[in-house]
């Protein structure tokens, strides 16, 4: 009942106005709820609710890319003009796939490429045109660029659009029926919003909040991805599940996802996973061996194959404003809670 009480809370002071939650093994759900609004003058969230997945996103790439390499198509030594042919003409041409990733690939920082770009076309040639950032090129820098690139890499390695990839690779074998590109105007009501744009003039509801993967058309390697909490439970029950016995992925491929790639280079980084550490989401008691994602609209996934469970946190705090960091703080709570109440349970 603690994470009950701490999330109604979390609603009743502005943490956000509403979330969805829920804590389980690969076997079962140990709890699952929900609390608050889905939005101003909006009904109940619920636990069927539909969030903008925001960078989580990038963990659904990262799963394509990895059921790829299992089926023998990519490398993580493969550089990225080896599937996209026109990059043999720009800087990151050589740049592998193990380092986007890894967000160690040498992006430029803070380009907020949305700012100066039109459409998908200028926003991609825009990443063709960068050069090298100019220090600490081996160090891990997180950027949406990298996933943006790594999207059109594994679209390109099966000759399908990256909504198609995506589903044929992750969402279907895993039987997430609510998850995806683009969802269809018909879930309208299900879905929470995020925040105001001044690009397009409205309260952004069922559309892409991420500014860059609106440019892309909504369908991008960053952010695009809407999901709830029953699918992105199975998600986090096929995580554990692979490590223990191989399920999704094969065992050695879910225990390369997550090992840490990076240490020493400014933080831990598993393929597409952020690994527990200090300043991450992880909280104080979730194992050093935990890993998970975030996204910037107030979601989380997160991973502990020690204590043998999984949390997923699901909300909208950057309804009406991207100006509230309490999500940072109530992330960290919420998995303290989980381990204390089902670790190791079942």
């Amino acid at each position: 009942m603690k994470i009950k009480y701490f999330t109604q809370k979390c609603a009743g002071s502005g943490v956000f106005p509403g979330a969805a939650w829920a804590v389980g093994n690969a076997e079962k759900i140990f709890e699952k709820g929900s609390t608050g609004f889905l939005g101003r003058g909006l009904g109940p969230a619920s636990e069927d609710s539909i969030y903008d997945m925001a960078s989580l996103t990038k963990i659904f790439v990262a799963l394509a890319f990895m059921r790829q390499l299992e089926d023998g198509l990519v490398l993580l030594e493969d550089t990225v003009d080896y599937f996209l042919p026109s990059y043999k003409t720009s800087a990151f041409g050589k740049v592998s796939l193990f380092s986007l990733l890894t967000h160690t690939a040498p992006f430029p920082a803070n380009t907020h490429l949305y700012r100066r770009v039109k459409n998908r076309s200028e926003l991609l040639d825009a990443i063709h045109s960068y050069q090298f950032r100019a220090e600490n090129t081996d160090k891990v820098l997180y950027t949406c660029e990298a996933f943006i690139l790594l999207g059109e890499i594994i679209s390109a390695v099966d000759s399908q659009s990256l909504d198609n990839v995506i589903r044929n690779r992750v969402t279907a074998p895993l039987n997430l029926k609510d998850t995806g590109y683009l969802p269809d105007a018909a879930l309208l009501d299900k879905i929470a919003p995020t925040e105001f744009c001044s690009i397009r003039g409205k309260v952004v509801r069922g559309e892409v909040h991420d500014e860059n993967a609106m440019m892309m058309g909504g369908v991008s390697g960053n952010a695009g991805i809407f999901s709830n909490v029953p699918d992105m439970a199975k998600v986090g029950a096929a995580m554990l599940s692979s490590l223990e016995t191989g399920a999704f992925l094969s065992k050695p491929a879910a225990q390369l996802m997550t090992r840490n790639h990076t240490a020493g280079k400014g933080g831990n980084r598993g393929l597409g996973w952020i690994l527990a550490g200090p300043g991450t989401p992880a909280g104080d008691l979730l194992s050093a061996s935990s890993f998970g994602h975030t996204g910037f609209t107030g979601t989380s996934l997160w991973v502990d194959p020690v204590n043998k469970i999984y949390a997923v946190l699901l909300s909208n705090r950057v309804h009406p404003t991207r100006d509230n960091p309490g999500i940072f703080r109530a992330r960290q709570i919420f998995h303290n809670l989980a381990v204390l109440e089902y670790r190791n349970n079942g």
